[in-house]
């Protein structure tokens, strides 16, 4: 493998300063076992940008995971719509990342991550899931001739388990609570060399993936940066790698401005929420095993907790904290005005209303929507 025909991207510890070449670091630091980001990302150059590609992969400049000239593994994913829209009294952006091709936002990080796994030479891949990035795991790896195993709870739903299943995944199904499903993922990748832990939780180049949510929104708003953010958080793959887009704008210097962030957890899954209003640096998870309509962010300990944390803060942002009867009323509301989303994405809606004091007259709010409606449907 000619690894000199990548720009050369750094494993990062934002805690230890543990630094190493991306294409041979482990997952996790060795010295605090927390996961790692890639720096040494190309400058933001909007000169770059490449109109002739209808999806992500327009910032393919910015995104050196593959050598130049080499076939991508690509499904047209990204560029989705920034829809204006009246909310109440108050005008918002849905950015709808549910017109992915597997009907998530996890397409973006999915893609990038698999084109770098490729470029690495991996046969096999692994991933835990609650649905979403397993299906996407699963379709990407398909497109790329790979072998892929999914381990997901139990009791994730069955449309989500079936699409996993019919892109030809192995589907394994765990009992007991979601991080059972995570435990038996990372001792699988372990047992064989040759497998992969393609984790949507840890691999820092399906964070690099969502950076591009970021650009697009600057790109779609006139090239400008929103004043919130609001995305729903689990591990919180969503709202950071955003929120890491939006910093790389204004690192290269394409902006001086940062949009406030709104993490959104729905109840009883909620431990960086009830970290940031405890003004902790460190979330006290307890494991749950409560089926929530919000699936999707049924998550007990958010692998990335710290650097989420520090990202509200940082943004002068908040979390919120959404219940059961919250999620399914918001779910029909955004129905009724034309999007047909999972419940997972119907808590931002929840949320902005929650945080609409907060928000000043005439500032701008995009509110990502990240799955679609047939992922986790409602009964009838």
């Amino acid at each position: 493998m000619d690894v000199e025909r990548i720009p050369l991207l750094i494993a990062y510890c934002p805690t230890s300063k543990f630094r190493a070449p991306a294409e041979l670091s482990p997952l996790r630091c060795p010295a605090t076992n927390d996961p790692l980001e890639y720096t040494n990302i190309p400058p933001f150059d909007p000169n770059e940008i490449d109109e002739s590609q209808v999806g992500l992969w327009r910032y393919a400049a910015m995104l050196p995971v593959i050598g130049e000239g080499e076939e991508r593994v690509t499904l047209g994913e990204g560029w989705t719509p920034l829809i204006r829209d009246r909310w109440g009294d108050r005008e918002v952006f849905w950015k709808l990342d549910t017109l992915m091709p597997t009907g998530s936002y996890k397409d973006r990080g999915v893609s990038v991550m698999v084109n770098w796994l490729v470029r690495l030479g991996a046969l096999t891949v692994v991933d835990d899931s609650s649905g979403n990035a397993g299906a996407s795991l699963a379709c990407y790896a398909a497109r790329a001739n790979l072998q892929a195993t999914i381990y997901v709870p139990e009791s994730a739903p069955v449309p989500k388990k079936a699409q996993i299943a019919i892109y030809g995944a192995e589907l394994v199904e765990v009992p007991g609570p979601r991080d059972a499903a995570s435990r038996a993922a990372a001792a699988a990748s372990r047992m064989v060399k040759s497998i992969k832990y393609a984790s949507h939780a840890w691999h820092p180049a399906f964070l690099l993936g969502q950076m591009t949510t970021a650009w697009e929104i600057w790109e779609q708003m006139g090239r400008r940066v929103p004043d919130w953010f609001i995305a729903p958080t689990g591990h919180g793959g969503s709202l950071l790698g955003t929120w890491r887009g939006f910093q790389h704008l204004q690192a290269s210097g394409v902006t001086n401005k940062l949009p406030k962030l709104v993490a959104v957890q729905a109840e009883p899954y909620t431990p960086l929420y009830e970290a940031f209003h405890a003004n902790l640096d460190k979330i006290e998870a307890s494991t749950h095993i409560e089926k929530i309509s919000a699936d999707g962010i049924a998550i007990s300990k958010p692998v990335r907790s710290t650097a989420l944390l520090s990202a509200l803060r940082c943004s002068q942002g908040t979390a919120v904290a959404v219940s059961e009867k919250e999620v399914l009323a918001y779910h029909e509301r955004l129905a009724q005005c034309g999007y047909f989303v999972e419940p997972t994405s119907a808590t931002v809606a929840a949320a902005l209303d929650k945080i609409r004091p907060l928000i000043q007259p005439g500032e701008t709010v995009v509110s990502v929507l990240t799955g679609h409606g047939l992922k986790n449907p409602p009964s009838i």
